[in-house]
């Protein structure tokens, strides 16, 4: 995997970092955008925003950014500053159109058979969800970062990470994992 500058990551972009040696971190690049504190209401505008999806945090004892007011204990889709997503991580950009064959000897959660949706309706889709808070609940398995990211991308929430996990990453894999994820949907 090639590691990217923040320099060269463009708006709606499906960026992802190493945040843990046994998974990766999704978010939606958005650029500039207006953050707002939750804690006095105050806002303005930073330059590297990134809309992402995240469960309940362990660590709470890390303070309020001053650049994009994220608190850390805060669950669900949030907008921070590219700091804030990578956490001193590399930086990654997720691969749409890949052939089947690339994505058989990728590392799971890097890159995806589908085609995307144009910037600008990707854009809107991360706005969208993080403005009605309308992902749903966080779950590690089945309703994770990355499903939010190519759900942003596609219109369709995947986890090829969580697939290849469970499953293996390959065609069967995929479907398992999709068998088993409709399954957690119903109940």
């Amino acid at each position: 995997m090639k590691t990217v500058r923040p320099d060269a990551l463009q708006r709606a972009d499906h960026i992802y970092t190493d945040s843990s040696s046994l998974y990766y971190h999704h978010g939606i690049y958005v650029g500039k955008a207006k953050v707002t504190n939750p804690k006095n209401g105050e806002q303005k505008e930073i330059d590297d925003a990134v809309i992402h999806f995240f469960g309940p945090t362990k660590n709470s004892s890390k303070t309020q950014c001053q650049r994009c007011f994220h608190l850390p204990q805060n669950a669900g889709v949030s907008i921070t500053c590219l700091d804030c997503f990578l956490e001193g991580h590399s930086l990654y950009v997720y691969k749409y159109d890949a052939s089947y064959l690339k994505l058989r000897f990728k590392r799971s959660g890097t890159c995806s058979v589908w085609s995307c949706k144009p910037a600008d309706e990707v854009i809107q889709t991360a706005f969208s969800v993080l403005e009605k808070n309308s992902f749903g609940t966080y779950n590690f398995l089945f309703h994770n970062c990355e499903d939010f990211a190519t759900y942003c991308k596609t219109g369709q929430a995947m986890s090829n990470q969580a697939a290849g996990v469970l499953f293996g990453f390959s065609l069967p894999g995929v479907l398992g994992y999709n068998v088993l994820k409709d399954m957690y949907f119903r109940n």
